[in-house]
């Protein structure tokens, strides 16, 4: 989550930003004194599941801090932070069939061939899909937007 908020794609990255930044170490907890746990403890962490499960947990906390009104969904920021644009990809549904981006990937990779796809298989069938334009006529944000009161 702080890789993602703060549009950071790298553990080194990751490591850096925590030990430099105060608010970082208070959200993660750490007393000043402690070391922020080191880039390769991430690394390990985050390959001994896999990325389906990263997806989902993912996708829960965003719907969890939608719904809890941390951030929300009418309004857009735009800063020159790099990140990868795929992060929105995974909460996107088509508004008639409710079916998400993975699924569609999962959908295409079956009539292809590929019975039990992998996530790097379906990250190379998206590479090489044609067509890539996704319209907001057909897809949607899949994370519940908040009501406003009244």
């Amino acid at each position: 989550m702080v890789g993602y908020f703060e549009g950071i794609d790298s553990e080194r990255g990751i490591e850096w930003r925590c030990a430099d930044s105060l608010s970082l170490r208070e959200f993660l907890r750490l007393r000043t004194t402690e070391r922020v746990p080191d880039h390769s403890w991430l690394s390990k962490t985050r390959s001994r599941l896999p990325h389906e499960v990263h997806e989902q947990v993912f996708g829960w906390v965003l719907a969890l801090i939608a719904e809890r009104g941390l951030v929300k969904a009418e309004r857009i920021g735009v800063d020159a932070s790099t990140m990868e644009a795929n992060a929105a990809l995974r909460t996107i549904v088509r508004r008639v069939s409710g079916e998400t981006y993975r699924e569609m990937l999962k959908r295409m990779a079956a009539s292809s061939g590929i019975a039990t796809p992998s996530a790097d298989d379906l990250v190379r069938l998206d590479r090489a899909r044609k067509g890539k334009k996704l319209s907001n006529a057909d897809w949607v944000s899949g994370i519940p937007r908040r009501r406003s009161p009244g």
